[in-house]
C-alpha cells in the first residue's frame, strides 16, 4: 500500500540480521533506499567505491543496489535493516552515509521492526505504524544534514533524472538527453542538478560514471577496457585520466592495491 503525495511511498523489508563470525563479505545492497542500523560489532567495507568504518551506534545508508566488499572485524555484528522507496528523497553524500545514533534511533528500529512483524492489526494500521516509525527514523538520521536536503520540486526532478540515467550510463549523455528524459528544458535541469548536487548535471554525470567504474574496478575481474566502456568511455587513456583525477590513482593501481581497510 502506497500513500500519493508521500515521501516514503513504499517500505519493502525490515529485518533484524545478525552475523556471527568475522571475515570478508561481498553483497550489493537493494534498489531504493537500504538503512542499517548497527547495535553490535564493527564493519570495515567499501561501498560505492568509498570506504567507511562503522559498528555499534552507527548507521550506514545505502542507495540504489551499490556494490559491497567488507570484511566483519568485530562479531556479532548485529543491525535493523529497512528497505523503502522514496523516489523524492535524495541519500546523503556518499562521504556522510555513516552516522551516529542515539539510544532512541535504536529503540525506534527495534519498534519499526514489531511492526512490520504485527499479523493480528489490519494492512491499513499495520501500514501507517510502519511508515510513521520509519519517518522519525529518518527524521533522526537527517538531522544533522538538513542544510544539504531538498524535497522542492526542481530536486525532485533532478533525483528523477539520476535515477534513470543509473540504468543508462554506458549511453552518450548530454543536455540534449537529459532535457529529453525529463521532459523540460536544459535550463531547467542544469537548475535543477545545482539545487541538488551543488554541481552542473555534466559533471555529476561524470561522478556518477567514476564511483560506479571504482566499485566494478575494486569489486569485479573486468577489464579495464570492458569497465571503461560500461560507463560510457570510448577510450581507456580517457578514463584512466578521469580516475585518476577524481582517486589519486589509475584504475589498475587501485585494483592492485585492493580496499582501503
Amino acid at each position: 500500500m502506497s500513500l500519493e503525495g508521500a515521501i516514503i511511498t513504499e517500505v519493502t523489508l525490515v529485518d533484524k540480521i545478525e552475523r556471527s563470525r568475522t571475515g570478508e563479505f561481498r553483497s550489493q545492497s537493494l534498489p531504493d533506499h537500504l538503512l542499517h542500523v548497527c547495535i553490535s560489532g564493527e564493519v570495515d567495507q567499501v561501498a560505492a567505491g568509498v570506504a567507511q568504518r562503522f559498528g555499534a551506534g552507527q548507521a550506514i545508508w545505502y542507495h540504489e543496489n551499490e556494490p559491497i566488499r567488507g570484511r566483519v572485524i568485530v562479531a556479532p555484528w548485529i543491525f535493523y535493516t529497512v528497505n523503502f522507496r522514496a523516489p523524492a528523497l535524495p541519500p546523503p553524500p556518499l562521504t556522510r552515509r555513516v552516522s551516529r545514533v542515539t539510544n532512541e534511533t535504536i529503540d525506534r528500529m527495534r519498534r519499526l521492526h514489531e511492526a512490520w512483524l504485527t499479523t493480528n492489526l489490519s494492512p491499513v494500521r499495520r501500514h501507517l505504524q510502519v511508515h510513521s516509525v520509519l519517518c522519525d527514523v529518518i527524521s533522526d538520521l537527517l538531522a544533522e544534514e538538513e542544510q544539504h536536503h531538498r524535497i522542492d520540486r526542481p530536486t525532485q526532478l533532478w533525483w528523477e533524472i539520476e535515477s534513470r540515467l543509473r540504468s543508462r550510463l554506458d549511453d552518450p549523455i548530454d543536455l540534449k538527453l537529459l532535457g529529453e528524459l525529463s521532459g523540460t528544458s536544459q535550463r531547467s535541469v542544469a537548475r535543477a542538478c545545482h539545487l541538488a548536487t551543488g554541481m552542473s548535471p555534466m559533471k555529476r554525470v561524470k561522478q556518477m560514471r567514476l564511483n560506479y567504474a571504482r566499485g566494478l574496478t575494486q569489486l569485479s575481474k573486468m577489464s579495464m577496457t570492458h569497465i571503461a566502456l560500461q560507463i560510457g568511455y570510448s577510450r581507456v587513456q580517457e578514463f584512466s585520466r578521469d580516475y585518476r583525477a577524481a582517486f589519486g590513482c589509475t584504475p589498475s593501481q587501485d585494483r592492485s592495491a585492493g580496499p582501503d581497510y
